[in-house]
């Protein structure tokens, strides 16, 4: 009984796809890197956090502070949410990112060293799916990404493209979607056209299902509303970076993200309290989310 009331709250697609994601165990496919998309486009730097790395390979998440000699990048020292914002690099685009530019470049270079392809939480499909487009990110801010991160970038795509988290749903499949077109965009050839367009189709669903009309996000969490306007002007300022590689649909489709942007902002103002912080409202906390300013 307990059994059902679990399963009857879950779609079709989210029970065939938690076996499916079970069993199935793709091999990582390390062939080289497409190359590289010329950008044709502005691009802006996005929205920044706090910054979690405070010393060469020394962590500050969650309220802890952990060295990688100490902790390495797996294992049970460290509690999973914690080991899956160690591997999400959200440092590249913190505050005063370009101080710690000699740190990065180290950090990157012994993930790549010590993560073997499909091993380990680092590979599972969210913390894959924000470290693909931090280091995009970071790319596009003006840093050069080595040659063996940037084959490391196109492995941890394929190996994301079949591991979507169709069982998941939610924030969870955009995330998955979003990594894809940064990385369909970021390169260019047939398989980064493959990226691109499979992205493409779930984010047209998952805004539409997940945006509501007044601008509001459907979890109705003041925090996951501004995780997902992040995501959305993340959307825009890589399509906007990459504006030849856009068709009249795709460019059809930015502006109506920007429409649904402007209305998200509007409802996340009217939600933050005059110290400007998010209304705890459901699940939501400090901290996590970029603060409406930075948005």
């Amino acid at each position: 009984m307990r059994y059902w009331h679990t399963l009857r709250h879950l779609r079709p697609v989210q029970i065939y796809g938690r076996a499916w994601f079970r069993f199935y165990r793709p091999v990582p496919d390390l062939a080289p890197a497409p190359k590289a998309r010329p950008v044709s486009g502005g691009w802006c730097r996005p929205a920044r956090r706090a910054p979690s790395l405070i010393g060469p390979g020394v962590f500050s998440l969650l309220g802890r502070t952990a060295s990688l000699d100490d902790v390495g990048w797996d294992g049970s020292q460290c509690d999973k949410l914690w080991r899956y914002n160690q591997h999400y690099f959200d440092d590249l685009n913190a505050y005063d990112s370009q101080t710690r530019t000699d740190w990065h470049r180290v950090l990157l270079a012994r993930w790549v060293d010590n993560n073997p392809p499909g091993k380990g939480v680092g590979w599972e499909p969210y913390p894959t799916s924000l470290r693909i487009v931090n280091w995009i990110k970071w790319a596009l801010d003006g840093e050069q990404l080595p040659s063996k991160c940037q084959n490391s970038l196109a492995v941890q795509v394929r190996w994301l493209s079949r591991r979507l988290e169709i069982h998941l749903l939610g924030n969870h499949l955009f995330a998955n979607a979003k990594a894809l077109m940064f990385a369909g965009l970021f390169f260019e050839g047939k398989e980064a056209d493959q990226w691109f367009k499979k992205g493409l189709r779930i984010l047209e669903r998952e805004v539409s299902e997940q945006i509501l009309p007044d601008g509001g996000h459907f979890e109705r969490s003041t925090m996951y509303h501004a995780l997902a306007l992040e995501d959305l002007l993340d959307l825009i300022n890589i399509f906007d970076c990459y504006r030849d590689a856009l068709d009249v649909r795709q460019n059809t489709l930015l502006s109506w993200w920007r429409d649904r942007a402007s209305r998200m902002l509007d409802w996340l103002l009217l939600m933050c309290h005059p110290d400007g912080e998010i209304g705890l409202f459901n699940d939501a906390a400090f901290g996590v989310a970029p603060s409406c300013k930075e948005l």
